[in-house]
């Protein structure tokens, strides 16, 4: 594990209404991989998953301006990553040279200039999760080519015959190692360091806070909760009507195409400072845990998700400048890479994670009735599929780097990587074999 790898970056820019069309035209092109496109994502160095994103005020009558966002999961610190992406790609331009303010030499001929502009955007994650923090994108493909290597090894004529008459399973191993090097030499089979500790002191710093702030907390949350029940029950509460979920933008046709899907989402934070400090407040509590606790491939009991995120937009906008009779509309914006099915993911999510959604998204509106925080919410499941689809947004150009892999199938890969480097016990090499 590397301490730059698995990190998340959010550019989220106004576009020029002028430029809007070029915008879908080329965001067109480089969806379908058409001849013309400015580049492939793929191109993008060091990237588990990317995304563009056109974000419209679908919600409020076109009250906020358009923006574009990119969705970036990628190795390296926000600096030099952009830096990479300014020499690898600098076709960029295409893209962000449809927004507001885009410097004139862009990515193309003025790189502090650009990355200055990019980095203005740039707006942190409120929670952020992966199903393998801090794995870098060179490791996954270096183990999944290894776990082939692996397979084509005992699928060699004679091999599986040989390799049983050796008297040790952990000969066996160390067998298939020697054969894995000679035939693949420039893989890396040598042993990662444990980056266990880094977690442990995560995780240590991480309670010392909570303790710290043990003695305001005494004081604030049942204040908090005073205000919680009386903003509970003075909202609107959404319309109960159920019918079978569906689906009238179709977002189901561009889903089930690799061995993951993804989900953009976006919907108001219900008016006034005290939902929005709320959302903040459980997000912050789910980006520590995420941080220190879920880090062996599981969120809450959820285990298909590869990243995920929470971002809030603030809405900065001069008072004057909001119509009469409105208000400030802070956003949620969501951005999940999963496995399976949309309705598998959200089925999980209800099985295994209601208390913690419903927590988050509480805070914003149309949301299924709750009370206290956690209760109730997403666990009318219909009701909470449909909320999903109703603020889903669609997604322009999305692109993984694994796309035959589930989470699973990534940490399979890394433990057995990692085990083939080193020698094991009786018991540890057969049980090694036998995932094979």
């Amino acid at each position: 594990m590397t301490l730059d790898a698995t990190q998340a970056l959010t550019i989220v820019a106004e576009i020029d209404p002028a430029h809007r069309g070029e915008l879908v035209r080329v965001l067109g092109l480089i969806a379908n991989g058409a001849v013309g496109a400015p580049f492939a994502p793929s191109q993008l160095p060091d990237t588990h998953f990317t995304r563009f994103v056109i974000i419209d005020d679908d919600q409020g009558d076109g009250e906020l301006p358009a923006l574009l966002a990119w969705e970036s999961n990628h190795d390296q610190r926000e600096e030099p990553y952009l830096r990479a992406c300014a020499a690898a790609v600098p076709q960029l331009d295409a893209i962000f040279g449809c927004c507001r303010g885009y410097p004139d030499g862009g990515a193309t001929g003025d790189v502090e200039g650009w990355l200055a502009w990019i980095r203005a955007r740039s707006l942190r994650s409120a929670a952020f999760y992966t199903g393998y923090r801090g794995v870098s994108k060179q490791r996954v493909d270096n183990d999944h080519a290894v776990h082939q290597a692996i397979r084509a090894t005992l699928d060699a004529p004679g091999a599986r015959a040989a390799l049983s008459a050796l008297p040790q399973p952990d000969m066996i191993r160390a067998a298939i190692a020697t054969t894995v090097a000679r035939a693949q030499p420039a893989l890396q089979l040598d042993p990662q360091a444990d980056q266990t500790s880094r977690w442990q002191i995560t995780k240590l710093l991480a309670i010392a806070v909570v303790v710290l702030l043990l003695p305001i907390l005494v004081v604030a949350v049942p204040l908090w909760y005073w205000q919680l029940r009386k903003h509970e029950e003075s909202d609107p509460r959404p319309d109960g009507a159920s019918r079978p979920v569906h689906d009238d933008a179709h977002y189901q046709d561009d889903e089930d195409v690799y061995a993951q899907n993804q989900l953009t989402h976006l919907v108001d934070i219900k008016p006034g400072w005290f939902r929005l400090v709320t959302a903040w407040a459980v997000l912050t509590g789910i980006d520590i845990l995420a941080s220190c606790v879920y880090i062996d491939g599981e969120l809450g009991g959820i285990t298909s998700i590869h990243f995920a995120r929470w971002v809030i937009l603030l809405d900065k906008r001069e008072s004057s400048d909001i119509p009469a009779g409105s208000h400030r509309r802070h956003r949620l914006l969501f951005f999940s890479n999963y496995d399976g099915s949309w309705e598998s993911y959200l089925g999980e999510f209800v099985d295994r994670a209601s208390s913690g959604l419903t927590a988050v998204w509480s805070n914003t509106v149309d949301f299924p009735y709750t009370q206290k925080l956690t209760q109730l919410g997403s666990r009318d499941e219909e009701a909470f599929k449909q909320w999903t689809r109703d603020h889903q947004i669609r997604t322009q150009v999305w692109w993984t780097g694994v796309p035959m892999s589930s989470v699973q199938n990534v940490r399979d890969d890394l433990d057995i990587r990692a085990s083939l480097a080193r020698a094991q016990d009786p018991e540890e090499a057969t049980s090694w074999l036998m995932r094979l």
